[in-house]
């Protein structure tokens, strides 16, 4: 299939031509992949949603009320409570808020980027992905080793196994641009 095509331009002027030629690049993916693309856009967007909330509260003076609730969250007996009260006082911070924020504006600009160049096709796409993800591991090892939790464990394995199937693709798809020995 070619995949140039020839589109009449309507209103074109009599002297230019009357088509153009566009191409159409259709890329066919696994679902697997599918799946990482939804995964990278999908939490992108959410941590810049947050971001934008978190700098809305700090606009409107609520980290005062953040810690109300968490003195109100400290007197029930349940353990999520507590760990979450004692979360909310630690952000609760104008300093603390805003460290939050920077680091949801860029984790969530990296993985827009990162959902970006997979979903395009670039080759460099999963190398992007490997390479920041991947980087990242050992951080998150060591942390589950700290404090162990079921859904960190799954966010570890979960990144684990991005990262080993995009560096199978891409280093599959490295393999098959390159010219055979003796081809000039």
């Amino acid at each position: 299939m070619n995949p140039w095509r020839t589109r009449t331009c309507p209103g074109a002027p009599l002297s230019a031509s009357a088509s153009y030629r566009i191409y159409s690049h259709r890329v066919r993916r696994e679902k697997v992949l599918w799946l990482i693309i939804a995964y990278k856009l999908g939490k992108g967007g959410l941590w810049l949603v947050f971001a934008a909330m978190i700098v809305i509260a700090i606009r409107f003076g609520l980290e005062d009320r953040l810690l109300g609730l968490a003195a109100e969250l400290r007197h029930h007996s349940r353990a999520w409570s507590l760990e979450l009260a004692r979360l909310v006082v630690r952000a609760a911070t104008r300093r603390g808020l805003w460290t939050i924020t920077v680091a949801l504006v860029a984790d969530g600009s990296f993985s827009l980027v990162e959902g970006w160049a997979l979903l395009h096709g670039h080759w460099w796409g999963p190398w992007l992905v490997v390479v920041g993800t991947g980087s990242l591991l050992p951080f998150e090892f060591v942390a589950l080793a700290h404090k162990p939790h079921p859904v960190r464990a799954a966010l570890l394995v979960l990144n684990v196994v991005i990262v080993a199937y995009l560096a199978r693709k891409a280093l599959r798809e490295g393999a098959g641009r390159r010219e055979p020995p003796g081809a000039t």
